[in-house]
């Protein structure tokens, strides 16, 4: 099943890559085609909110301490959502002429109570779990037109993990046990951001960085398609891939977190 995910993972991955040098290919050839818009002569900001569902799965390796060795993960979006207590999700972009600021932030907290362990000896355990992630980037808009434009992006990845276990009163352990730890860390990046309006009001977006520091090394994929419905509106799908590789001595998060994303886009 593992080699399965894995296999199946890395086709999403090369079909990501594909959308998204699709989407710079038509961004260039539209170039080509079409006459360089002046540049924007507005002195007001444009924003944009985008609440967003990223049903994604995860499969990698993780190891928390130094003494049990590193456990494989392989969880589909339904293993999560049946575990799923909350979850928040949102982008959220500020532009002005050629410079924007670009905000992307997920939290979920997860719950899980064990079957009985040990034939009831040691009673059952309690899993509780938090994962946020904040990202802030600066664009710049290197080329656009009337159809298409390019930003590249340098920002940094915020990443935090929490979690507690708590095994209740039980024949080998009386008084229970409760055990809680956190580790985070923060990654700068460098990205690329491309879309292109193929049809009144249709959209192709192909995004990508890497980044490290905290981290081993980190990067993202993102292929979307958009629908514009009005002015103010838009509705975006698309598929979404997180690599992220922290290592350290005693905590290990080698993950790959990736799926398809729903989101509305609301902009004045």
């Amino acid at each position: 099943m593992e080699a399965t995910a894995t296999a199946r993972g890395r086709a999403w991955s090369g079909l990501a890559w594909k959308i998204f040098l699709a989407a710079l290919s038509m961004a260039a050839a539209a170039s080509a085609s079409a006459q360089q818009a002046p540049a924007s002569a507005a002195d007001t900001w444009q924003f944009t909110v985008t609440p967003y569902l990223w049903g994604a799965g995860q499969s990698g390796s993780a190891r928390i301490g130094n003494v049990i060795p590193a456990q494989n993960v392989d969880a589909t979006f339904s293993d999560i959502l049946s575990n799923l207590d909350f979850g928040a999700m949102a982008t959220f972009e500020a532009r002005k002429d050629r410079w924007g600021i670009l905000a992307d932030a997920f939290y979920i907290k997860l719950s899980h109570t064990s079957d009985p362990l040990l034939g009831g000896d040691l009673g059952t355990a309690q899993f509780q779990g938090t994962n946020t992630l904040v990202e802030v980037a600066g664009a710049y808009r290197a080329w656009e037109n009337n159809t298409a434009f390019f930003d590249v992006l340098l920002g940094v990845r915020y990443f935090n993990l929490s979690a507690t276990i708590q095994l209740y009163p039980s024949k080998l352990l009386p008084k229970g046990r409760y055990e809680s730890n956190s580790v985070d860390w923060t990654d700068g990046f460098v990205g690329i951001r491309s879309k292109w309006m193929f049809a009144e009001r249709w959209s192709v977006l192909g995004y990508a960085d890497v980044g490290t520091g905290g981290s081993e090394y980190s990067y993202q994929l993102i292929a979307g398609l958009g629908w514009n419905i009005s002015k103010t509106f838009e509705v975006d799908l698309g598929y979404r891939l997180l690599q992220e590789d922290y290592s350290k001595t005693d905590f290990l998060y080698d993950m790959r977190t990736a799926g398809p994303y729903l989101g509305l886009s609301i902009s004045w």
